[in-house]
């Protein structure tokens, strides 16, 4: 039996990159998946990768800034799987923008998305695993942006920070739960996916060719550990995913090209 055996999950912005390499891994290891985002097409084909991998889940659009969005989202997914044992708050948006350049429409934007979607990601979440009395664990997806500032990130840092905070409330809160229900939030780097690393080369080459950045499945480990009964005595704890080597030598060859 999987690690996950008997879980049903929900992962925000499963479509791709770190939430979709989530989905898939959580799946097979056994949980029942609940992938959710706003593009169908590629909703579609995490379900496929998840069903290649032996798992088993669905897509489910789904707009994080809507509250009655979320109580359907649940909702599915209780009303197909009996329960929820995990919320994984991965969709957000990144704006690379002068902080004078930054409009009130660009702040709101990031903010709804990373900051007010997983509220009430944290809302839901509490509520129908509470339901369910056998406690859970839910995973915001922070970034180390949301504990050191970065230039031309004034919004996106904000946003984070305010996520890293929330968590440590949320912690608490879910502590005094019978049974609890632990709240962890993961603070990865530089993520690379196709074309977005390379859109941020354009403004920081020299940096990421220094740092390094992350390929989705290093995330998804520790996600998968905050996730699981092994990291039971975890809770409020931010977890720190710096770099892998790879991405870096893709990073060079980039430059190398333009």
């Amino acid at each position: 039996m999987g690690q996950f055996a008997g879980k049903v999950a929900i992962i925000t912005g499963g479509n791709r990159g770190i939430g979709r390499a989530a989905a898939v891994q959580m799946a097979r290891a056994g949980a029942k998946v609940v992938v959710t985002g706003r593009d169908a097409a590629a909703g579609a084909e995490t379900e496929q990768l998840i069903a290649a991998a032996g798992g088993e889940g669905f897509f489910c659009r789904h707009d994080v800034t809507s509250e009655a969005d979320w109580e359907r989202v649940v909702g599915e997914a209780v009303s197909r799987y009996g329960g929820l044992d995990i919320v994984v708050n991965n969709a957000g948006v990144f704006l690379l923008k002068d902080t004078t350049e930054t409009t009130e429409a660009d702040w709101d934007h990031v903010f709804d998305i990373n900051t007010t979607g997983t509220w009430l990601g944290v809302k839901h979440g509490f509520l129908a695993m509470s339901k369910t009395g056998r406690g859970g664990s839910i995973v915001n997806v922070s970034s180390l942006m949301g504990l050191v500032g970065y230039p031309q990130n004034a919004a996106y840092c904000a946003s984070k920070g305010a996520v890293t905070g929330m968590t440590k409330s949320a912690a608490n809160e879910g502590a005094g739960m019978v049974p609890p229900i632990r709240v962890n939030s993961l603070h990865p780097g530089v993520i690379y996916m196709k074309g977005a690393v390379e859109r941020l080369l354009e403004r920081c080459a020299t940096a990421l060719d220094e740092h390094g950045a992350e390929i989705p499945f290093d995330k998804e480990q520790a996600r998968g550990f905050l996730a699981r009964r092994r990291g039971a005595a975890i809770a409020s704890h931010p977890q720190w995913i710096l770099r892998s080597q790879a991405p870096r030598a893709s990073a060079r060859r980039w430059r190398r090209a333009r």
